[in-house]
């Protein structure tokens, strides 16, 4: 989808048509949103004035049926943004939502994932970050965890939920300090925290080992593929909070020898350095991906 932002610097207007007295104005966009000749472009714009404001929707020239782009502007310049702007993944549905004043960022800007659930959310004023939201899910779409941040106070929560909905437990800070609350069986166990630090775990020696590790068991193993292995096996793996890497599985290419091999190598290799959370060792979930180059 749209991953860029909405260029604007070299904007105006490529061709205009005008239906009972309603001018429509058509843009031609190239793949980083800059105008180019209709020949070239990848995105096609309509605009025209509406309740006093030019509204302009941006779609894709090989999936021209919905949207990508639903943007309010001052005037067909497209020079100065002003009201809601919401951009789309291709199946339609809402990817981002954010809310102009004058080419600043005023009130809540929302983003989802392709699937409608929402990552992350932000409160702006007069283009100021003051509030922050994130929300993490597991593969199946459960929400696993829930934070928000309060830049003006220092203060930050947490909130950790199982598989059911149910809270198991929730992080407070001001500032560096802050308690821990952890439910199980009808108890509150609540303990301090000094430290709002977080570090993802990291092989040994650093990504450029990861990478040296990875090839040279695809190196030494490369009699043993044919045709059928040529291409991306995805593994997933845990590292508990000695290092140790567990539940290691293909996700995808499930079956040939490079899954195989990527799952053995990964299985078998070297202890990690573990995760912290807010000064304390905890699990964490990796994603690696594994590619096989045609020779």
């Amino acid at each position: 989808m749209i991953a860029k932002t909405f260029v604007t610097s070299l904007l105006f207007f490529v061709a205009t048509v005008s239906l009972a007295q309603q001018t429509d104005y058509v843009y031609y966009f190239n793949e980083d949103f800059g105008i180019c000749p209709k020949e070239e472009s990848v995105f096609t714009g309509h605009g025209r004035e509406y309740d006093n404001l030019f509204n302009l929707k941006v779609y894709s020239n090989q999936f021209p049926s919905k949207p990508l782009l639903v943007a309010n502007f001052t005037d067909s310049t497209l020079s100065v943004n002003q009201g809601t702007f919401q951009s789309f993944y291709l199946n339609g549905k809402k990817e981002t939502e954010r809310n102009y004043e004058n080419n600043i960022l005023n009130g809540l800007w929302r983003k989802w994932d392709s699937t409608g659930h929402i990552i992350d959310s932000l409160m702006y004023v007069n283009g100021k970050v003051t509030d922050s939201s994130k929300y993490y899910y597991s593969e199946s779409g459960i929400l696993n965890s829930f934070s928000s941040t309060d830049f003006k106070n220092d203060k930050f929560q947490q909130t950790f939920y199982d598989d059911s909905g149910k809270v198991t437990s929730e992080v407070f800070f001001t500032g560096q300090k802050g308690i821990r609350k952890d439910y199980k069986d009808g108890t509150v166990v609540v303990d301090s925290l000094f430290t709002r630090e977080e570090k993802e775990a990291s092989f040994r020696g650093g990504a450029q080992a990861w990478l040296r590790y990875i090839t040279g068991k695809l190196t030494s193993n490369i009699d043993k593929f044919s045709e059928k292995d040529y291409g991306t096996c995805v593994v997933r793996f845990i590292i508990d909070t000695t290092g140790k890497v567990r539940d290691v599985q293909a996700t995808t290419m499930k079956g040939t020898m490079l899954a195989y091999i990527a799952v053995e190598a990964i299985k078998n290799g070297p202890k990690w350095i573990p995760a912290m959370q807010y000064g304390r060792l905890v699990k964490a979930y990796r994603l690696q991906p594994v590619t096989l180059g045609s020779r």
